[in-house]
């Protein structure tokens, strides 16, 4: 039988990713093909070059060798956090009489919430359940079978910008596609990387990317907080650029080479290729420090996240790290870790040889699109 692909794009503050997707076996998914380009990506919210999306995503198109058919003309298309936002919503749904909850009762809940969460500057792109109430006490995380008279739903409603869903509206039209698909990138991460188990209880994502962090709890099916903010790993670049005078890819090299956890002598040098091919010092102690500085900023935004969440210290909170930002420098979790006085996990996709925080949220785009 022929496999149904998904085609699916993320959408990262400097990188465009696509690939093309089935269903394997024991919850693993067959990749067809998949593609990745640079471009000039979002900051603060917005696009620095709208005008070259379409084209960008073309290209990606080309390198799958995808034909948009009858066949295959849908598209499933990541929204960031930057463009997203979150609400809560508590709804109660009334049987009728005493009988056993069905999904229809749930599909009316869900409904009922996201007409009283209508927005004009925002579309809703899914409402999740956190958790539910079955008359006034038990509570449930599935309570599709149970008996009651009512149901009360803590809801999460997931946001997103009307003018991100117009602009890619009319990029995947004018690239020939007939249908659309928009899935919240970080709530398709924390679903993914955290087993249900686990989302019983409350859960930390961070996503640093490389011009954006975000910041994500989890809990049941839904996100009840997501904040974020313009920050990420292409600042350490810039900041070890500016520091020893090197160009971009230079200090992209010099910042592959970092081990934050190394305590050198004061004459300890890292040894960097330039671009002209010749071999340059750059002092470890006043490298690392560069990078740690940044990362001590980047620690200090994720408190403030976490203070807009709760102003109550929580003791316990598993915390996790994807994306690319911090994930990819030798130490730079644990140093973390360290400045907010906190263990962190890395958040991987639980897929055999794709288990990298930097592919967490394509791989959960993947799930979400599939599921």
């Amino acid at each position: 039988m022929a496999k149904d692909y998904a085609l699916v794009l993320d959408i990262g503050s400097s990188k465009l990713r696509a690939v093309l997707a089935a269903h394997g076996v024991n919850n693993t998914f067959i990749v067809k093909g998949k593609a990745v380009c640079e471009y000039d990506g979002y900051y603060e919210g917005r696009f620095l070059n709208p005008d070259d999306i379409a084209s960008s995503i073309k290209g990606l198109l080309g390198e799958l060798d995808y034909v948009i058919s009858s066949k295959n003309s849908k598209i499933y298309v990541g929204v960031p956090a930057e463009f997203s936002s979150v609400s809560l919503s508590t709804l109660t749904y009334n049987l009728g009489s005493r009988r056993k909850i069905k999904q229809s009762d749930l599909e009316s809940l869900y409904y009922m919430a996201g007409e009283r969460a209508k927005s004009g500057n925002v579309e809703i792109i899914s409402v999740n359940p956190i958790s539910f109430r079955l008359d006034e006490g038990r509570v449930s995380l599935d309570p599709i079978g149970e008996v009651a008279m009512s149901v009360t739903g803590e809801l999460s409603i997931m946001y997103c910008v009307k003018e991100f869903i117009e602009q890619f509206n009319n990029i995947v039209a004018g690239l020939g596609f007939e249908s659309v698909e928009y899935i919240s990138e970080p709530l398709s991460e924390g679903l993914f990387i955290i087993d249900k188990e686990q989302r019983e209880d409350l859960n930390m994502v961070i996503n640093v990317g490389d011009l954006t962090t975000n910041v994500g709890f989890v809990k049941g099916e839904g996100l009840v907080s997501l904040t974020s903010f313009s920050i990420g790993g292409g600042h350490i670049t810039n900041d070890l650029a500016e520091a020893f005078d090197l160009t971009l890819t230079e200090a992209d090299r010099l910042k592959k080479q970092i081990v934050l956890s190394l305590k050198g002598k004061a004459t300890d040098c890292y040894e960097l290729l330039t671009d002209q091919g010749k071999v340059t010092k750059i002092p470890l102690a006043t490298a690392n420090d560069v990078v740690a500085m940044r990362l001590e900023v980047i620690a200090g935004a994720i408190s403030q996240c976490m203070q807009l969440y709760s102003s109550e210290y929580i003791p316990y909170l598993p915390v996790y790290l994807t994306g690319a930002g911090v994930s990819e420098i030798k130490g730079g979790r644990d140093y973390l870790a360290k400045c907010m006085g906190r263990n962190i996990s890395y958040g991987v996709p639980p897929l055999p040889g794709k288990n990298k925080p930097y592919l967490a949220s394509i791989y959960s785009l993947v799930a979400s699109a599939l599921g």
